[in-house]
C-alpha cells in the first residue's frame, strides 16, 4: 500500500491517488490539515491510520511513502486555525509526526521520488551548484547596509506571508530602496524574453514555455487560475536535458521542476529549483501522462531516498 502524506489543498495529491486507483494500486491519503478527522496509534509494535470513511493503512502494509506538501508555516492559515487552540503548538507537533513518519519511511527506503527536506536545498546551494551548467544571474543574500543603485528582481526564500496576509512576489526593485533592516534576496534582471519551465522525473526531462512574453509580468504565478497561464511544448536546445540531469544528480534529486528565463538569442538562465514543485496546469487533461508518469516513478523502488535530510 502507497502511504501518501500530504495537505487538504493538494490537487497534485487528488490527481495521483485517482491515477493509484486506475492502476489498482491500493493507497491511503492523509491529510495533516485534517488530522483530526483520522483515528491514529503509534506504538512499539507499528502505526495505523484510519480515515473517515474507515480505511485503514497499517505499516506493516506499507510498501512506498509519498511526501508531498504535507509541513507547515506556522503562521499559514488554514483549518486548524479554525477549530483549535494553540494552533503553533499544533502544528509544529504535526510538523515533528511529518518529520517521523519521514524518518521511519526513508530508514526502510520505503520513501519515493519527492524529497520534502530538499526545500531546504537552499537557493545557495542551487545557484552553486547550477554555475556549472547554465548562466546563473548574480544574485545577493543582504541586510544591514544598502547596496548600490540597480534594478533587481527581489524574491522570497520562505514560504510565509506578510502578517497583512500578502505574499513577496518576485519583483522588480531598486536593490539601493530595500529597507537594510530585513534581510532580502535579489537577482539580476536575467536576459531573455520568456519564462520557461521543467518538469524532472526520475531522470526524465519535459520542457514547457510560458505563452506570452514576460513584458512586466515578472512572476507568472500571478496568472495560475486564470486563462492567462498558458504553457506550450518548448523544444529546449541541444545539450539541455543533459544539463539539466547534471544538476539534478549533483543535488541528490529524482524529481523537481526548474525554472528558467530563455530567448532565441541567449542561452536558458537558470533561476531555480522546486523540489516539491506543482505541476498539475502543465498536464494534458483526461490523459494526464506526467500525473501517470509520476505514479509509475513512485511504484518504482529504484526511486527510492537515501535515509537523509538534505
Amino acid at each position: 500500500m502507497i502511504l501518501f502524506l500530504t495537505r487538504k489543498i493538494s490537487g497534485t495529491a487528488d490527481i495521483l491517488m485517482g491515477v493509484f486507483d486506475k492502476l489498482g494500486v491500493p493507497a491511503f491519503r492523509f491529510n495533516f490539515d485534517l488530522f483530526d478527522k483520522y483515528k491514529f496509534s503509534w506504538t512499539d509494535a507499528g502505526f495505523r491510520f484510519e480515515d473517515p470513511v474507515g480505511h485503514f493503512c497499517d505499516s506493516h502494509d506499507v510498501t512506498a511513502m509519498v511526501f508531498y506538501k504535507g509541513l507547515f508555516a506556522i503562521d499559514e492559515p488554514c483549518e486548524i486555525d479554525q477549530e483549535h487552540k494553540e494552533t503553533k503548538w499544533l502544528k509544529s507537533w504535526l510538523d515533528t509526526l511529518y518529520h517521523s513518519l519521514w524518518r521511519w519511511g526513508a530508514d526502510r527506503r520505503l520513501v519515493r521520488l519527492i524529497n520534502p527536506y530538499s526545500v531546504g536545498c537552499s537557493k545557495v546551494r542551487q545557484m552553486e551548484a547550477a554555475k556549472d551548467f547554465f548562466p546563473v544571474p548574480a544574485w545577493m543574500l543582504h541586510f544591514g547596509f544598502s547596496p548600490a543603485p540597480e534594478n533587481v528582481i527581489v524574491k522570497n526564500l520562505v514560504g510565509r506571508v506578510f502578517e497583512s496576509g500578502s505574499a513577496l512576489m518576485a519583483s522588480v526593485v531598486d536593490r539601493s530602496r530595500l529597507d537594510p533592516a530585513y534581510p532580502w534576496f535579489t537577482q539580476e534582471i536575467a536576459p531573455g524574453t520568456h519564462d520557461a519551465t521543467v518538469l524532472f522525473i526520475n531522470g526524465r526531462v519535459h520542457s514547457f514555455r510560458f505563452a506570452t512574453p514576460r513584458g512586466s509580468l515578472t512572476d507568472w504565478r500571478i496568472t495560475q487560475g486564470t486563462d492567462a497561464n498558458r504553457w506550450t511544448l518548448w523544444r529546449a536546445p541541444d545539450g539541455f536535458d543533459d544539463k539539466v540531469r547534471g544538476l539534478m544528480d549533483r543535488l541528490g534529486l529524482k524529481f523537481g521542476r526548474l525554472d528558467f528565463i530563455v530567448g532565441d538569442e541567449t542561452e536558458p538562465q537558470f533561476l531555480e529549483v522546486n523540489p516539491c514543485g506543482q505541476f498539475g496546469w502543465l498536464d494534458e487533461e483526461g490523459s494526464l501522462p506526467l500525473h501517470s508518469e509520476v505514479a509509475t516513478a513512485i511504484l518504482d523502488p529504484a526511486t527510492a531516498l537515501e535515509g537523509r535530510f538534505l
